[in-house]
């Protein structure tokens, strides 16, 4: 372990998760933070946050499809936007919700070890910020310390499996999926356009996508070409 990361010790690993994340708060003076993970299967799922704001943010990634957290689970390195109001940001739709909010730097940490990846450790920040290389430091610090109770989390249950409440988030996650099927099937499209369709009503709806996830499934949302109901 690194000098300077909080101790976590004691609780499930989601509260020491979460402790990480108010850790997070506290001592780099950040809006918030977010701990998510991605499964073999690419469900993914928020297991740990400070609060609901950046729990908001971070489930907006998932409904968009793209942001900070994606990007650098995806490519394997940190990602550092300094302002998300300068020309050229990457994630349009994000950008413009997370100002909204009074966001406007953020920073997310791929959790990984070597080849094999677990998901990412995100940091949102009010104001225009760029971090220093002590503060840049203590955020990979974090995100390694992250890792280790991930890692701690599968190395003490049997057969490697992750913690049962982590297990249980990314299950939940996965009704996406079963979401996506059923509606690739009824509107006959392929498997991406599905959840465009989704992700679509969610954006307009103001709705998380896992809450109109579980309405196709129950059958009581049926989108049509446009991506709204009918």
């Amino acid at each position: 372990m690194l000098a300077g990361q909080p101790s976590v010790d004691g609780g499930s690993i989601p509260e020491q998760l979460h402790r990480i994340c108010g850790a997070t708060v506290t001592g780099l003076e950040m809006m918030g933070a977010v701990v998510t993970m991605r499964s073999p299967q690419a469900a993914e799922a928020i297991v740990a946050s400070s609060g609901p704001t950046a729990r908001a943010l971070t489930e907006l990634e998932f409904g968009l499809g793209e942001g900070p957290t994606r990007d650098s689970f995806d490519n394997r390195r940190p990602v550092m936007v300094d302002d998300l109001t300068a020309p050229g940001t990457p994630w349009p739709g994000f950008a413009r919700a997370a100002v909204q909010t009074g966001v406007r730097a953020v920073y997310a940490v791929p959790l990984h070890v070597g080849a094999a990846r677990f998901g990412a450790f995100t940091m949102y920040s009010l104001g225009r910020r760029r971090l220093g290389p002590e503060e840049t430091r203590r955020c990979l610090a974090l995100a390694e310390l992250a890792t280790e109770l991930l890692l701690d989390s599968s190395a003490a249950s049997p057969h490697g499996a992750i913690d049962p409440h982590l297990a249980s988030a990314l299950d939940v996650r996965s009704e996406i999926y079963q979401a996506q099927g059923m509606l690739m099937v009824s509107l006959r499209v392929g498997l991406p356009e599905a959840l465009a369709r989704m992700r679509a009503h969610a954006f307009a709806a103001s709705r998380d996508l896992i809450d109109v996830a579980a309405d196709v499934i129950a059958r009581r949302l049926d989108l049509d070409n446009d991506g709204t109901n009918p």
